[in-house]
């Protein structure tokens, strides 16, 4: 059994306890005040929730509608709503407040909220749960903006397209006593199938799931980027030529695409792979690299998707796949 929590008690994440239901309130009332948003309730007994007019605006409801648990649970995006339910029912079982941020969808656009949650017990019971509802999709953006300045991909942590570009470049300057590097463009299938089907949390899942595979598969790559949408890169050292870079990538293949855990379950995904070796003639044509990759992509699409092609002069030619274990 958990030990009761006076009424007058509640814990909240990164915050220090309160002895005072009435100055508990009040901080989050401040906390809410620092940007879009506002306070909120919720009776334990009867799931009757009570809004301040802000967080009526942050979930695109009319102020003052009648509300009901399920109408704000719409609005959260699927991985979001999950992890909420859960840290929610562990606040109210051990009365631990907590903060997160939850991914919301509104009028058509994507919002991010920080949420804080405090619990109220009475003797010995836990009778309301209470907090503050906060826009910070700006704050995201700020972030996400710092981090693209500085080169990385604000999703998965791996640097970004124009760090890449760089990279290759500088690679393709030594080309000539550059041999066994290698080029290679992986394209995550269906990406549009998989939002709608798994909405945009679940698409995000999967993009990160693929860059810490890479990262974790290739430790010793000169890059491993993701150069935009569903499409990463790789600049890597291939000892063996062509047959090692063969051998590399269909031994990858089989575990960057196994399904990603999402849930309770996993989400199926496929991945194309083009590849190309660096050759003394990119150190004048640095950009003839990547489009000769992009051609094996290309190739390995219309073959079918989720296989790999090396590009080999005019053609691109097949990488046999190890089985699936």
């Amino acid at each position: 059994m958990n030990k009761p929590i006076p009424s007058a008690e509640f814990s909240l994440s990164h915050a220090p306890r309160v002895n005072s239901g009435a100055s508990a309130a009040a901080s989050l009332y401040e906390q809410a005040l620092s940007g879009p948003g506002g306070t909120w309730s919720c009776d334990l007994a009867t799931e009757v929730l009570t809004w301040t007019d802000g967080v009526y605006d942050l979930f695109g409801i009319q102020r003052g509608a009648a509300l009901k648990r399920a109408m704000s649970l719409d609005v959260y995006q699927s991985q979001s709503r999950v992890e909420m339910d859960q840290r929610r029912a562990e606040a109210i079982r051990t009365g631990k407040g907590f903060s997160m941020d939850c991914q919301l969808r509104t009028g058509g656009r994507s919002r991010w909220m920080r949420l804080r949650v405090a619990v109220t017990y009475e003797q010995g019971r836990p009778i309301k749960i209470f907090g503050s509802k906060q826009d910070v999709t700006a704050e995201k953006k700020m972030w996400e903006g710092l981090a693209t300045s500085v080169g990385l991909d604000p999703l998965t942590g791996l640097a970004n397209r124009r760090a890449f570009e760089e990279a290759a470049r500088e690679l393709s300057r030594h080309a000539e006593g550059s041999h066994g590097f290698a080029l290679a463009v992986l394209s995550l299938d269906d990406l549009d199938r998989i939002r709608a089907e798994h909405d945009q949390a679940g698409a995000q899942i999967c993009l990160r799931g693929i860059g810490e595979r890479l990262a974790r598969l290739f430790p010793d790559a000169v890059l491993v980027s993701r150069i935009g949408g569903g499409e990463f890169a790789l600049l890597l050292r291939v000892p063996g030529g062509s047959s090692g870079l063969s051998t590399t990538l269909a031994n990858a293949h089989r575990l960057l695409a196994r399904p990603v855990p999402h849930g309770a379950g996993a989400i199926a995904i496929g991945l194309t792979v083009g590849a190309a070796l660096l050759k003394p003639s990119h150190r004048y044509e640095p950009a003839r690299l990547f489009a000769e990759a992009d051609s094996a992509l290309y190739v390995a699409k219309a073959a079918g998707h989720n296989c790999v092609r090396i590009f080999d002069g005019m053609i691109a030619r097949p990488v046999a796949l190890a089985a699936a274990s």
